[in-house]
């Protein structure tokens, strides 16, 4: 689950990690950012979002993406640190693309501490749309997955195995795909 290979080994419930990172990049430089920091945890799925990220900017000509990787797991504490590791190396993005809604957390507190105002002076993008991030001030920008969708087509297709052992399985691959929540912080 959580994931979507082009040739499953058997069953996968989930979505593009590199959709969402394409996804990110056209929604925000479609709200007008050109300059782009990430903050994200050393983690494989975060590092193929960042890619994605990465690579959509790069065709559109932004190609100095500075990128803060952090060990997981993900903590607002770790968030507060990307900020500051970002702005003592003297990045000043306009928008500041987090792995999670944690991380994102993390940076809107620290952005507030520091007196800098989000949006206006930084935008902050989260991932996950973690309940908390609805009620954050400001209210964060997301990627929505839809976890509960991921787990009923899970249930569904193993269901469907444990009912028939004696056929030969099918692969299973199943796209539940994600949505851009757009809320105040970008």
């Amino acid at each position: 689950t959580w994931d979507l290979a082009p040739r499953p080994l058997d069953m996968l419930v989930g979505f593009s990690h590199e959709a969402v990172g394409v996804a990110t990049a056209r929604y925000l430089t479609g709200k007008g950012y050109r300059r782009f920091a990430v903050v994200t945890l050393d983690a494989p799925r975060g590092h193929r979002r960042c890619d994605s990220l990465v690579a959509e900017l790069a065709s559109q000509g932004i190609t100095d993406v500075p990128c803060i990787v952090l060990p997981p797991p993900a903590t607002a504490d770790l968030g507060r640190e990307g900020l500051q590791r970002l702005l003592a190396a003297g990045e000043y993005p306009q928008v500041l693309v987090c792995s999670s809604d944690t991380l994102a957390h993390g940076v809107l507190v620290e952005a507030a501490e520091r007196g800098i105002r989000v949006p206006d002076d930084l935008a902050v993008m989260g991932f996950g749309d973690l309940n908390i991030a609805a009620h954050l001030q400001p209210s964060l920008s997301t990627v929505r997955i839809n976890g509960a969708e991921i787990g009923l087509q899970a249930a569904r297709a193993l269901l469907q195995r444990l009912e028939h052992p004696d056929e030969k399985p099918m692969k299973v691959r199943i796209d539940t795909g994600f949505s851009i929540v757009e809320r105040q912080s970008a």
